[in-house]
C-alpha cells in the first residue's frame, strides 16, 4: 500500500504488531516490518518412530534428492502423491522397485477409479505395490535395509533393498516460531490455521500465514502455495483480491503414468449428499491414445440430471498438461452441455474429455 515499508537491519530486533518479535540468530538479518508479516517457513518430511533417516540407508524424501549415487533397489513407505513419484523415478532409473502404502489404496486422497489405473499402470511397469501393508519393523545392513511387512492377506513378508525412502507425508516447520506465545492459533497437528481465509490472516492482524503451514482446505501444493502468496501480497498493497477456491485447484502426481483431478471424487460427492451421474472413458477410445498404448482413462462426475460437473479426474501420459481444461469447467460451475459444445483437437489426448462430455450430453461418438 502507499507509503508501505520494508527496513533491512543486521542484528536489529523489532516488534512489528502488538505482542510480536522477532529475534535473528547471529549472524542473520531482522526485519522491520511496517506492512504485514507473512508466515511461509514451509514443511519438513514426517518420519516413523525407531526409523531414524541417516541420509544413505533409511532417506526421507528430501534426503533423496542429495543421498550418493542411484541404489539398485528400493523400498518406498508411503504410497501418496510422493511416494508414488519416487517409486516411479526409480524404477525409470532401473531400480527394482517396492512401494507399501498402509491404506486400502495408494494414491488414498484421489478418486478409487484413479488409483486402480495408476496401481495397474506401475505393476505395467513392474513395479511391485503393496496396498493394505504395514511395515513391522526394518534392519539397516551393511548393503542396504531388511525390512518385514504385513501384507493386505495377513501374511507377514521380508523385503531387502538398497535403500529405504520413508515417504509418509509432511510436518509444518513452526518449531522456535513462538507462535502460541504470539497469539497465533495453531490445531493438533501443528497447522497455522487463519482467522480470516479470505485475506489468510491469523487471530493477531497483520500476521498472514501461506503454504505448507495451512490446514486444508488448503492443499499443500506449490501451485497454491503461489496462490496464496498472490492474494496476500494483493491483500497487503491494498489491491483488490479474491480468495483462493481450492475446489478448483488441480492435483497432480507426477509419475509414469500420471495422474491429475480437481474437484471431488464421486464418493466425496456421494458422501456430501449430491445425486451424481458419473461417466468414464479409457484414453485408448481416441486415436491419440491408441497410439501412445500407455492405457488411461478420464473420469467425470457430475450432479445427475445434466446438472453442473463435480470433478474430473486423469490418469495417463501427459495428463498434467491436460487438466487445465478441466479446471475452468469445474471452477465456473460448467454443466456437460456446456462443454459438449466445443470441438476438441484431432488426434489429441484431450479428444477423450470432449468425449465423456459428449456422452454426459447425449451425443458420444467413441464410448466404449
Amino acid at each position: 500500500s502507499p507509503g508501505a515499508q520494508t527496513d533491512i537491519t543486521p542484528g536489529a530486533r523489532t516488534e512489528p504488531a502488538p505482542g510480536v518479535q522477532l529475534e535473528s540468530a547471529p549472524g542473520v538479518y531482522d526485519f522491520t516490518v511496517r506492512c504485514g508479516i507473512v508466515l511461509a517457513t514451509g514443511s519438513h518430511p514426517r518420519t516413523l518412530p525407531g526409523l531414524a533417516p541417516d541420509g544413505r540407508r533409511v532417506v526421507t524424501s528430501d534426503d533423496a534428492l542429495f543421498a550418493p549415487g542411484l541404489p539398485a533397489s528400493v523400498l518406498v513407505l508411503g504410497g501418496g502423491a510422493i511416494g508414488v513419484e519416487y517409486a516411479s523415478f526409480h524404477r525409470s532409473m532401473g531400480a527394482e522397485v517396492t512401494l507399501v502404502e498402509a491404506a486400502d489404496r495408494i494414491v488414498p486422497l484421489e478418486d478409487a477409479e484413479v488409483s486402480r489405473h495408476l496401481t495397474r499402470g506401475l505393476k505395467k511397469r513392474g513395479i511391485d505395490v503393496q496396498a493394505g501393508a504395514r511395515l513391522l519393523d526394518a534392519e539397516v545392513l551393511e548393503n542396504g535395509v531388511r525390512a518385514r511387512l504385513r501384507t493386505v492377506r495377513g501374511e507377514t513378508r521380508t523385503v531387502e533393498a538398497e535403500r529405504l525412502l520413508v515417504a509418509v507425508g509432511r510436518a509444518p516447520v513452526t518449531e522456535g516460531l513462538g507462535l502460541v506465545a504470539a497469539g497465533l492459533t495453531t490445531d493438533e497437528r501443528g497447522f497455522v490455521v487463519p482467522a480470516d481465509w479470505k485475506r489468510l490472516e491469523t487471530a493477531v492482524p497483520g500476521i498472514h500465514v501461506v503454504g505448507d503451514l495451512l490446514p486444508p482446505p488448503s492443499l499443500g501444493l506449490a501451485h497454491a502455495s503461489f496462490a496464496e502468496g498472490l492474494l496476500v501480497a494483493e491483500t497487503l498493497a491494498g489491491l483488490p483480491s479474491a480468495p483462493v477456491d481450492y475446489a478448483a485447484v488441480p492435483r497432480v502426481t507426477y509419475s509414469s503414468p500420471q495422474t491429475a483431478s480437481v474437484g471431488l471424487s464421486e464418493s466425496e460427492a456421494r458422501a456430501r449428499g449430491r445425486e451424481v451421474e458419473v461417466n468414464t472413458m479409457p484414453l485408448t477410445a481416441v486415436a491419440k491414445g491408441m497410439v501412445h498404448g500407455q492405457g488411461g482413462m478420464v473420469k467425470v462426475v457430475a450432479e445427475a440430471g445434466g446438472g453442473q460437473v463435480l470433478g474430473v479426474h486423469l490418469v495417463g501420459p501427459h495428463v498434467s498438461e491436460m487438466i487445465a481444461e478441466s479446471q475452468l469447467i469445474v471452477g465456473w460451475d460448467a454443466e456437460p452441455t456446456d462443454v459438449a459444445r466445443h470441438v476438441h483437437a484431432h488426434p489429441t489426448l484431450s479428444e477423450a474429455v470432449g468425449e465423456v462430455f459428449l456422452t454426459l450430453a447425449g451425443r458420444g461418438l467413441h464410448q466404449q
